[in-house]
This record gives structure tokens, sequence and C-alpha cells, in this order.
């Protein structure tokens, strides 16, 4: 599991949106570079899972937008 391998906690969506999505355990407390460090483990998580996804897809998405919208 993404736990036992990467110490990452996910979560299953709930209610509407239960099997189509997943939630990243933070507990409040999340910035940018913890949140692109869980996006890298859920990709490698869901690559492990048979997912077909093109590796750093996902945090290639979440870099450029976070340099575009963070203002310094």
């Amino acid at each position: 599991t993404a736990f036992h391998k990467y110490n990452l906690s996910l979560g299953a969506g709930l209610m509407e949106v239960a099997g189509k999505v997943f939630r990243i355990g933070h507990l409040g407390d999340l910035n940018e570079l913890q949140a692109a460090a869980a996006i890298a483990g859920a990709e490698m998580a869901m690559i492990d899972n048979g997912i077909k996804l093109k590796p750093g897809s996902g945090i290639a998405a979440a870099s450029e937008y976070w340099r575009k919208a963070i203002k310094e």
C-alpha cells in the first residue's frame, strides 16, 4: 500500500465522489512543497497499482500552476 511503501496517507473519496477521487491525509497543515511530495507519492502508488499515467505528469501540472499562482 502507499502507506507501507511510501509512508503516504491516502483516503477514499466520500459520498458523491466515492470511487472517483482519493484524499491526501495532511491534518490541516500543508504547503506547496509538502503537497508536491504527496502528489509524487500518489503517482508512484497509482503506477504500482497498474494505473496507466505518465510518471511525473501530476507534479509537472501542479508545479506549473504554483509557479504562476504564487506571488513573491
